[in-house]
C-alpha cells in the first residue's frame, strides 16, 4: 500500500457521519501515503475537484444510504476505485454510535472497527 490514497468521506450531521470522518482523518494522520478529502469542498467547486485527488486512487466512505459521497463524485466524474459503506460495517458488529457531536462508547468503537476495516479494503492497492 504503497500508492497515494485518498479517502473522501462522509461528512453529514448523522452519529456515524461523526465516526466516519473521525475514522478517515484518523487513518490520515497515522499513514503517509493516505489523505482524507472533504466531500463537502468538492460539492460545492461547480467544475471540478480539490487537487488533493490528484495522483490519489480514490476511496469513497459512506455514511447512509443516501450515499452523498458517491453522487458527488459521480456527477464530477472522479473515478472511484472503492466505496466502502460504514453502515454495513458498524451493523456486523452490532454497534449504533448515538451521538452527533462527541464520540460514544459504540462511537468511539465503530472507530477503531472501521479503522480496521477500511485498511483491510486498501492493503491492495
Amino acid at each position: 500500500m504503497d500508492e497515494k490514497i485518498a479517502l473522501v468521506s462522509c461528512s453529514g450531521l448523522s452519529p456515524l457521519g461523526l465516526v466516519v470522518r473521525a475514522a478517515t482523518v484518523e487513518l490520515a494522520l497515522d499513514n503517509d501515503n493516505i489523505v482524507a478529502a472533504c466531500i463537502t469542498e468538492y460539492s460545492a467547486q461547480p467544475n471540478n475537484c480539490s487537487p488533493i485527488l490528484e495522483g490519489a486512487k480514490i476511496v469513497s466512505i459512506t455514511g447512509c444510504s443516501d450515499d452523498c459521497v458517491s453522487t458527488i463524485l459521480k456527477e464530477k466524474d472522479v473515478e472511484v476505485i472503492k466505496n466502502i459503506d460504514a453502515e454495513s460495517v458498524v451493523k456486523v458488529f452490532n454497534l449504533n454510535p448515538n451521538d452527533s457531536i462527541r464520540l460514544d462508547d459504540d462511537g468511539e468503537e465503530a472507530v477503531k472497527v472501521l479503522k480496521r476495516f477500511i485498511l483491510g479494503e486498501i492493503e491492495d492497492i
